[in-house]
């Protein structure tokens, strides 16, 4: 259900060569193109393993985790409970295309009245979770497992030697993988991370590096200089520049566009990590 050493692709950006790499194939379909399925198939099966056979997860209106989960919850024999925010204007965003695939896939999807903050509507969720299943277990927003990072960092093993990365970031957990497969090259690179949404850059950076067991490279110890840039995008606004190459428009689509409109101010070569489609 997984695809390992994802292809790399190469596309002229304004007459300037960019490796990409396609991890938005990671996972065949009728799965989601995902990339954060890597960790998220080890960790159910580890749980199912431990006896769990319900989990739930408090989606977003855009997300593909609950597709995810969903998807390998049928595959393994698991229940998967999906609670999304209701919305007075009913459906928005991606949330249609949303309940067809959990449906299809045999989840129990609930929305949650008068949404608030994802902490909120977390511990919301996980108090309704134990209705149905009273050792059920909640998985973490935005998916930021171990067994992720520990997979996507295997995955740097087969990219090309390059003096620029640049990807969306969302948890962190994607990047924190990129950089901690890269160390071991100790070769210079530049990693450009281009939020999402709005969050503390600082705080973001250190997160990132503290999870891919990386030093802070304030001390010139560290290979890879990670940049965290807030390109003014809210989580739920959909970029809708052009790209060769599938690309998600809420989440890597606004890396892309960014890259596009300063690529003549990075060093070559450059490797685009495209996580989802």
């Amino acid at each position: 259900m997984i695809n390992y050493r994802t292809s790399i692709e190469e596309y002229e950006i304004n007459g300037r060569k960019v490796f990409v790499k396609r991890e938005d194939l990671a996972c065949p379909f009728p799965g989601p193109p995902f990339a954060k399925v890597r960790g998220l198939l080890p960790r159910l099966q580890s749980l199912k393993e431990k006896g769990v056979k319900t989990v739930g997860y408090m989606e977003t209106s855009i997300s593909m985790a609950g597709w995810g989960i969903s998807y390998f919850c049928r595959n393994l024999e698991m229940r998967s409970v999906i609670f999304y925010p209701k919305y007075r204007q009913g459906l928005k965003d991606n949330q249609e295309f949303q309940l067809e695939k959990w449906t299809e896939f045999g989840a129990l999807c609930l929305p949650l009245e008068k949404p608030n903050r994802l902490a909120i509507n977390f511990y919301r969720a996980q108090r309704r979770l134990r209705e149905f299943d009273r050792d059920g277990v909640m998985l973490p927003q935005g998916l930021p497992f171990q067994e992720t990072i520990d997979e996507v960092a295997k995955e740097t093993e087969n990219i090309p030697d390059v003096k620029t990365i640049v990807s969306c970031i969302g948890s962190g957990a994607m990047a924190a993988g990129v950089i901690k497969g890269l160390q071991k090259r100790k070769k210079f690179i530049v990693y450009y991370g281009i939020l999402v949404s709005p969050k503390d850059n600082i705080r973001m950076r250190n997160k990132i590096l503290k999870m891919a067991d990386a030093v802070d490279d304030l001390f010139e110890t560290n290979p890879i200089k990670l940049y965290i840039i807030d390109a003014g995008y809210e989580y739920t606004d959909k970029e809708t520049e052009d790209c060769p190459f599938p690309c998600n428009p809420w989440y890597d689509r606004k890396a892309f566009r960014w890259m596009k409109n300063n690529i003549e101010k990075l060093p070559d070569p450059i490797l685009f990590w495209n996580i989802g489609a």
